[in-house]
Formats: C-alpha cells, sequence, structure tokens
C-alpha cells in the first residue's frame, strides 16, 4: 500500500489571526488521514528541511504544498495513486479554483464557505473526472506529488524551498489531475465591494467607506461618479495603499474614532462586511448616525449566519473556521436579518430595504433545506440560502 509524505512549506498569506486560522483549518483536512499511510512535515524559511531530511526511503510518494491550500485526504490519496500508477509523469499537480496556469483552473461546481460543502466540491469533480491525467507543459506549484525516485535523483542537501526550481531544470513530464481539487486563495485584500455600488446614490457628494481596505471600492465609485471620498483603515499599510486611490483616508480603528466627534458629515456612508469585526458594532452604528446628513444612506453588509451551511456543520458538531467566509476567524459578532434590521431600527435609522445575498447550492444542500423546513415550521427559506445580508438605511 502506498506510503507518503506531506510536506507543507509554511508562507505568510494573511493577516493575524486570519492567518492562525487558515494554516488549522488546512491541517484539520490533513489530519483526517494522519495514520500509517501519511505522515506530514511542516517547514518554514526559519527552519529550512533539505530532501536527505524527509529521508525519501521511506515513502512511496511525496505530496508538496506551498502556502494555504485546501486539499482533502481523498485528494492526497488520489494524487499519490496517480503517481505511481501514471509512470510516464514525473510530477502530477491537482487543479484549482486559482492557478498561473490556465490547463490548472478549475471552477467548483457550486459554492463553499464551509469544510463539509467543500468536501462535496471535491468529490463531484472527482467523480465527474476520476483518474485523468492531462500532460502540461508547466505546472504551478503550490501543490504537486512525485515519486521517491525522483528526489533521490537531486542532490540530498537540496533545500525544499528550491524543489521546484531544481525539478524545472531537469525538464521532466509533467502531469495535471483532472479530478483531483483544492482550493487557494489569491489577492483576498486587493477586492472592490461593486455589488454595493448600486446602492450608493448617484447624487452623493461625500462618502465614507468604513474599513476602505485598499481604496477599490471607493475607487469604483469614483469612476462612476464625482464626489469625495473618505476611507476609514485601521491597518496601516492597507491605509498607506487606499491614499492614493481615495482623497481622503483616516488611518484608525473606527470603535476609537467614532467617540471623537472629528469624522466629518456625508450624504452616504458604507461598511462593507465590518461590523461583524467589531466588538460593538451597535454603538459604531448609532455613533455614525451623527456623521450622516438628513435623509442620508447608510450601507451595511454583513455574513448571515442562518445560511444553511452553517447550521448544517453546527448539527454535525462543527464549527470550523474558514478564512473570508461567514465563520472567518476574525469575525467577533454575528446577525441574522431580523437582528441586523433591529440594530438599525433601535439606533434611529429608517430601513429602506434589506437584500439577502445567495450563491448557488449543491443537490445535499437542498435536500438538507427541505429536511429543515419540515423540521422547523415558519422557517424563512430565503434566508438559509443567503450568504449575505445588505441593509440600506436612512438616516
Amino acid at each position: 500500500m502506498c506510503k507518503t509524505a506531506v510536506v507543507i512549506i509554511n508562507e505568510n498569506c494573511f493577516k493575524a489571526i486570519e492567518e492562525e486560522t487558515a494554516r488549522s483549518t488546512s491541517r484539520h483536512l490533513l489530519l483526517e488521514a494522519q495514520g500509517k499511510q501519511m505522515d506530514l512535515f511542516q517547514i518554514d524559511k526559519n527552519k529550512p528541511l533539505t530532501i536527505s531530511d524527509l529521508k525519501p526511503k521511506d515513502y512511496d510518494v511525496f505530496v508538496f504544498i506551498s502556502g494555504i491550500v485546501f486539499i482533502t485526504h481523498k485528494g492526497i490519496a488520489a494524487l499519490s495513486n496517480l503517481s505511481l500508477i501514471r509512470k510516464e509523469f514525473s510530477i502530477i499537480a491537482p487543479v484549482s479554483n486559482l492557478s498561473n496556469v490556465l490547463l490548472q483552473r478549475q471552477s467548483p461546481p457550486f459554492f463553499y464557505q464551509t469544510l463539509t460543502v467543500f468536501r462535496w466540491a471535491t468529490e463531484k469533480i472527482l467523480m465527474e473526472f476520476q483518474d485523468t491525467v492531462v500532460e502540461a507543459d508547466e505546472i504551478d506549484d503550490f501543490c504537486f506529488a512525485l515519486k521517491k525516485e525522483m528526489l533521490q535523483e537531486l542532490p540530498a542537501s537540496l533545500s525544499l524551498y528550491d524543489l521546484h526550481h531544481a525539478l524545472k531544470e531537469k525538464k521532466i513530464k509533467q502531469g495535471i489531475a483532472k479530478g483531483v481539487y483544492v482550493h487557494r486563495y489569491g489577492n483576498v485584500y486587493e477586492s472592490g465591494r461593486d455589488d454595493l455600488l448600486q446602492y450608493v446614490p448617484l447624487d452623493a457628494q461625500n462618502i465614507l467607506d468604513v474599513g476602505c481596505a485598499r481604496g477599490l471600492t471607493g475607487e469604483l465609485i469614483k469612476k462612476r461618479q464625482r464626489g469625495v471620498v473618505t476611507g476609514v483603515e485601521m491597518d496601516t499599510e492597507m491605509a498607506v495603499i487606499a491614499a492614493s486611490r481615495l482623497d481622503n483616508v483616516i488611518n484608525g480603528d473606527i470603535e476609537e474614532l467614532i467617540g471623537r466627534g472629528n469624522l466629518g458629515l456625508y450624504d452616504c456612508i458604507m461598511c462593507g462586511d465590518v461590523l461583524e469585526h467589531l466588538n460593538n458594532p451597535w454603538k459604531v452604528v448609532k455613533g455614525l448616525k451623527s456623521h450622516l446628513k438628513k435623509k442620508g444612506i447608510f450601507i451595511a453588509s454583513t455574513p448571515n449566519i442562518m445560511n444553511w451551511a452553517i447550521i448544517y456543520e453546527q448539527l454535525n458538531g462543527r464549527w470550523d473556521y474558514v478564512p473570508f467566509t461567514i465563520l472567518s476567524g476574525e469575525h467577533v459578532r454575528f446577525f441574522t436579518k431580523d437582528t441586523c434590521r433591529e440594530m438599525f431600527e433601535c439606533a434611529g435609522y429608517k430601513i429602506r430595504a434589506i437584500h439577502l445575498q445567495s450563491f448557488s447550492i449543491p443537490p445535499k444542500g437542498t435536500v438538507f433545506i427541505e429536511n429543515l423546513k419540515k423540521a422547523v415550521t415558519g422557517i424563512n427559506e430565503e434566508e438559509l440560502h443567503a450568504s449575505e445580508i445588505v441593509v440600506v438605511a436612512e438616516g
């Protein structure tokens, strides 16, 4: 039976707790297969390993993972088995939602925010493509498998950080396993909220974007209409970048700034996925009202904790933190449609609209929702479908 060594090359991809939860989640997926047939090795630049440190003779296949990559134990097993069966390929890599190699890109069959639904997505892709391997001129090095013979052909003192470069120089035959899907994260901080843009009044002259990150949402607004956009961002590095895109940027924590009374007065205030990160979002929502002109518009979005996939996880005894989802490790407050409405109404706002944003749902999710509706009378199916709540309120 094939024995596999999984080598995780740690790289800093995110900030603060999101980095920790991402690594924890990735490791949790791999530990499901921990045992006699798979061993885990973790390395970083402060403690690099060489080929000899891995003891190549002890394993049949080596799977190398760079950075934050989500792969199931079934994915590891499939890569390992293909490496032994398809002897014509020296390296075999999986497909992913994100890759620099076009042939290696694969869209997931449905949207996922939890580990369970991610597993369902990988199973569906594996079922569709089975053990199909296509030859490729190049592969992305975020994840790949190779037989021990390949390692033994390289210098034993070679650092694992230099492994893929050394393999490239050998001009070996490479393959991509179309049925093995992994999840990768790109530059998640470099994105704008164009979904919120539609709610910004076209005649708004002064706009405050709380939690503006690198300023891309504000930049979209400025391209669409005339006006002054001010951003608030507590991360200093991102605030510097945002300053090159927006008219003004205030570098600070909105929970501290709100009590000083010097934020200014605006026609429109935006909080795109900010409230769930705050210790006291109720205080911030109420405090920002004094910075909103009469009849001004407040736009806020926040994850929907009533989403079916979250309920499914809890009923199965899980609450795994997955970066940049409803269950992000940075989220400290959670809302439903009704509790979100109450927060704004209690602060004195007039609700103009509450929108629920939804994504595609897998077949198993549809069955779960139907069973849940039978078990709980009066449950709101639209809210079960939704991943995001968008509130448009008037000051």
